[in-house]
């Protein structure tokens, strides 16, 4: 059986990353979820640990079962109003908060979000699913003026549990 490849190629801006409502958010307007307008992100890298074992006399690798998976960085363009940079800087800082908030769960600050891929023509080609993520690193914002009209962007890292891939068939349930 023949595979079928489609070889047109994706426009780096076909991406969307999805939030549901953060544990952080409790005001009456916040109940949407939140979209970042990323401009670029990874999937991120994925690893089988290993252990050695010997089998018949020889050393050889054997799966641990367990899986590492990388941080995932993205970077987004800030809004007017700093709206999306604040809902992660609150998140952050709720994460590792002992002056005002004391005793809470780690799982409280845990969500799950969905990176959607899709074609030039707005299609969906993939979702990939990270479970139990929470930010982990919001980076700077520079304040300029010597680039004339320039957008204010952000780099922020997440850790997460696992990510599934779903492809477009299976992407839209």
């Amino acid at each position: 059986m023949a595979i079928n490849v489609n070889l047109d190629k994706s426009s780096p801006a076909n991406f969307q990353l999805v939030f549901p409502k953060l544990p952080t958010e409790t005001t009456l307007g916040a109940t949407d979820e939140l979209t970042l307008n990323i401009f670029e992100t990874i999937v991120p890298g994925l690893a089988l640990d290993t252990i050695e074992g010997t089998f018949m006399g020889a050393v050889i690798p054997f799966d641990s079962g367990r899986m590492t998976f990388e941080p995932w960085s993205v970077s987004f363009t800030v809004d007017s109003s700093f709206l999306n940079w604040l809902v992660l800087y609150r998140w952050l800082t709720a994460i590792n908060n002992n002056k005002d908030i004391h005793g809470a769960l780690p799982s409280a600050y845990l969500v799950d979000a969905v990176l959607r891929v899709t074609d030039n023509f707005k299609n969906e080609i993939l979702r990939i699913y990270f479970t139990n993520v929470w930010v982990n690193m919001l980076g700077e914002i520079t304040f300029t003026t010597r680039e004339g009209e320039t957008n204010l962007e952000c780099t922020c890292q997440f850790v997460y549990d696992r990510f599934e891939v779903r492809e477009r068939s299976s992407a839209a349930t």
